[in-house]
């Protein structure tokens, strides 16, 4: 009788805390399809007949949405590339090959997981500027790669240091090369680590403003989330358009994770075996 007690004060708190945890996704789903006054006044009431898709209109022509979304989506996609590409090339050559540079270097990359990026934005942007690239994508993608570079490095190390050393011996006894190994028996198998470094890097960078609002113009190369910061104003803001421009710009990011989510809980877990 105590352990029925138990379990039923168990599922009602995770019902409760579901609750409120939808309660802010609510609010702002109904809220995109309700006008300013409609949100201010009735902020959870739910009226179909006052309620239409005029924020969304507003919101694609004002937001630019197709150019903010051609250049999130490069920013993000070649980011990503560099980040899966990098990260397992680093990640094997430390843990397969037993040398003291590399373990210093993933002692230098685990440090680097924890500095906060906002301590580093100001170098970060001083040399991006020097270098030339100050105002285009691809200075904002590489300092999102470089960035989320630590974290993919720390995955996909633990990830192979947890697979048999066996694997490797047999791949050299049948005369495979260092590159031949990590090209035909370890990439076949980072499906879960690969998908769980695109979920949690691709949203970072998707949802990024601070970088993207630091190094480009604004008008002539929006992107998703710096276009959305438009309608928050210093006096006014227009929260029916910026919640219709969460929305479009949250959908492609939510079938990405649609997709990978059977792999991001099983690459986690694994990669983090072993550091």
């Amino acid at each position: 009788m105590e352990k029925t007690w138990k379990r039923i004060v168990s599922w009602f708190a995770l019902a409760l805390a579901t609750v409120v945890l939808w309660i802010p996704i609510y609010y702002f789903v109904i809220g995109a399809f309700k006008k300013r006054t409609d949100i201010v006044k009735h902020p959870l009431t739910l009226d179909f007949s006052r309620m239409s898709f005029d924020n969304f209109t507003y919101a694609f022509k004002k937001m630019n949405l197709f150019k903010a979304l051609g250049n999130t989506g490069f920013i993000t996609v070649i980011a990503l590339l560099i980040v899966i590409i990098c990260g397992s090339l680093a990640g094997f050559a430390i843990a397969r090959i037993h040398h003291k540079v590399f373990r210093v270097f993933y002692t230098v990359v685990i440090a680097l997981m924890v500095v906060p990026f906002i301590g580093a934005l100001i170098p970060i942007v001083v040399l991006i500027h020097r270098i030339g690239l100050y105002g285009s994508l691809w200075g904002n993608v590489l300092i999102q790669a470089a960035w989320n570079l630590p974290f993919s490095i720390f995955l996909f190390t633990g990830f192979m240091q947890s697979l048999p050393k066996e694997m490797e011996d047999a791949a050299y006894i049948d005369g495979c090369s260092t590159f031949g190994i990590y090209l035909r028996i370890f990439l076949p198998l980072l499906k879960p680590v690969t998908a769980t470094c695109c979920i949690r890097a691709g949203i970072g960078i998707w949802n990024d403003y601070l970088v993207s609002n630091s190094l480009l113009n604004s008008a002539r190369q929006p992107t998703l989330m710096v276009a959305v910061y438009q309608f928050f104003g210093q006096y006014v803001s227009e929260y029916g358009y910026a919640f219709a421009g969460i929305i479009m710009a949250s959908l492609p990011i939510v079938i990405m994770f649609l997709f990978l989510q059977k792999y991001f809980i099983k690459g986690l877990v694994a990669g983090a075996v072993k550091g």
